[in-house]
């Protein structure tokens, strides 16, 4: 059973963000959870750790809609950045349009797009898979 040093939830909804911290910590697989609440956030901080040479989270539960920027602003940005370590980024959203199921194939994450909320099953096969 694989254990993760740092897993970071990008997500503004309150909510989400306690139901899906809850089952990371239940799982005993994650040591360190990062919560932004918006993608500007969640830019920033990782992109100082990566300066800092920090470990950055080995997966990123990443929320479209939010304010500031959305989780496309932030994937736009997010990839720039020089990270050679593997990092898997999982779209967790609410929304079933076809636009995001779009982008998230342009960005090659069509398999790796789920519906909130987070739940354990959900959680697990995405460890399993990592």
């Amino acid at each position: 059973m694989k254990k993760f040093k740092r897993v970071c939830l990008v997500e503004d909804d309150l909510t989400s963000i306690l139901i899906s911290k809850k089952y990371m910590e239940i799982s005993g697989r994650v040591e360190e959870i990062l919560v932004y609440k918006n993608g500007k956030d969640a830019y920033d901080g990782l992109k100082e750790q990566f300066k800092a040479g920090e470990q950055i989270p080995e997966i990123i539960f990443l929320d479209i809609n939010m304010p500031v920027w959305d989780g496309w602003e932030f994937l736009e940005e997010f990839l720039k950045l020089p990270v050679k370590e593997s990092v898997k980024v999982y779209i967790l959203t609410s929304s079933s349009l076809g636009s995001d199921k779009e982008k998230a194939e342009h960005y090659g994450l069509q398999d790796q797009f789920l519906s909130k909320p987070l739940d354990m099953s959900k959680l697990i096969k995405v460890f399993d898979s990592v």
